[in-house]
């Protein structure tokens, strides 16, 4: 597979329906992998995830990236920008790691920011989004250390783990990127 962007520890490459692995269906089924995501509500099979694949492929309005460990050219995760608004240049991020093995190694960060870098740069985008409920700090912090900024809050809106949760927006602007 071709080598889209390549950083210090990963590489993205174009997703395909290819992707859907029993690996990649046992992140989506997972609720700690999925928590604090639209993914995961549902239980998925690998019908369903290949047709997902398949229409974000065909979708002009997305752009979906494997997320790839350059020392395993092992596929653990996605990222994905969509959502464009050609008027205003902008654009919406959604990230997922699956693979727990590659929690807690910066990746998500190094990841983001090679997207926003190239959404900004390549892709003229004034402005990037996203959207993270707080049942997921981590994820919160992890958009706020790279510039992102909480923009709205939409209270009680989702119901995980039990409980009503807050959806937060957040976005970021080219020289807010750190």
């Amino acid at each position: 597979m071709s080598r889209f962007l390549i950083g210090e520890q990963i590489f993205l490459r174009a997703a395909s329906p290819a992707d859907a692995t029993p690996a990649y269906l046992s992140w989506i089924n997972d609720p700690e992998t999925t928590r604090g995501l639209v993914t995961g509500t549902y239980p998925s099979n690998l019908d369903s995830l290949r047709s997902y694949l398949e229409s974000v492929s065909a979708d002009g309005n997305s752009i979906m990236l494997a997320i790839c460990l350059k020392s395993a050219d092992q596929h653990i995760g996605n990222i994905k920008l969509d959502s464009f608004d050609k008027t205003a240049m902008t654009c919406e991020l959604g990230i997922m790691i699956g693979d727990k093995d590659s929690w807690g190694k910066g990746i998500g960060s190094e990841v983001c920011r090679l997207v926003l870098n190239y959404a900004f740069e390549q892709l003229n985008q004034r402005k990037v989004s996203l959207t993270v409920y707080d049942n997921n700090p981590g994820a919160v912090r992890l958009y706020e250390k790279i510039g992102f900024q909480v923009e709205g809050r939409l209270r009680k809106h989702i119901y995980a783990d039990g409980a009503y949760h807050d959806k937060l927006w957040m976005g970021i602007f080219k020289d807010e990127l750190k």
